[in-house]
């Protein structure tokens, strides 16, 4: 057999073994369009308006915050197994959740109280998936140093964030509503303590 017919013969079984083997590259079909709006798990259509009636409640800038992270958030309104919270936040790396407790939360003090449980929970999303850590300690510089603990012991930063979004974002100081933790208000007003998050929802 000649050196070309080798070649040819060569080639030709390259080609059929490229014809059979599987191929190992898996070309990717088209990307799922990410999520723009919270992900309801559970709840009927009264539940899901109360809580998208919570948002609709709050200011402007908090609105604008929050859809920024909406579509990271699965929500749901089961029982909270403690018994004890109105509201839990878990989550990471851009996927969260949110539970509800919405019958507990009503009880405590009607609508009212439900917007506060409702933008505590979202506080905690926007804290976890928007800010630095330079934007978190310009915020809580804003509160009294020394403030005296309750014996239930102080909040720690994640919940005077949480706590004071939700105030802020309602211009809602708290009288007598007494859901939440025993977060001093800032040395500012809340719409001074605000400012940089109005400011950075236009970053």
């Amino acid at each position: 057999m000649s050196v070309g017919m080798r070649w040819v013969l060569a080639l030709l079984a390259c080609a059929l073994a490229a014809a059979v083997l599987p191929s190992r590259v898996v070309p990717s079909g088209p990307q799922a369009p990410a999520r723009t709006d919270f992900r309801f798990l559970d709840g009927d259509a009264t539940a899901q308006q109360a809580f998208r009636g919570a948002v609709a409640a709050a200011r402007p800038e908090a609105r604008r915050l929050i859809e920024r992270v909406a579509g990271q958030v699965e929500v749901s309104f089961a029982p909270i197994p403690d018994g004890g919270a109105l509201g839990v936040t878990t989550g990471h790396e851009g996927a969260f959740s949110v539970d509800i407790d919405l019958a507990r939360s009503t009880a405590a003090g009607g609508p009212r109280a439900v917007q506060r449980v409702v933008l505590h929970e979202l506080g905690h999303v926007v804290d976890f998936a928007l800010l630095s850590e330079a934007q978190r300690a310009q915020l809580d510089g804003q509160f009294p140093a020394g403030y005296a603990c309750p014996r239930q012991g102080c909040a720690v930063r994640e919940e005077r964030f949480a706590e004071t979004f939700a105030k802020w974002s309602l211009n809602d100081i708290g009288a007598s509503l007494y859901v939440g933790y025993a977060v001093p208000p800032p040395v500012v007003t809340l719409d001074r303590w605000g400012q940089p998050l109005a400011a950075w929802t236009s970053g």
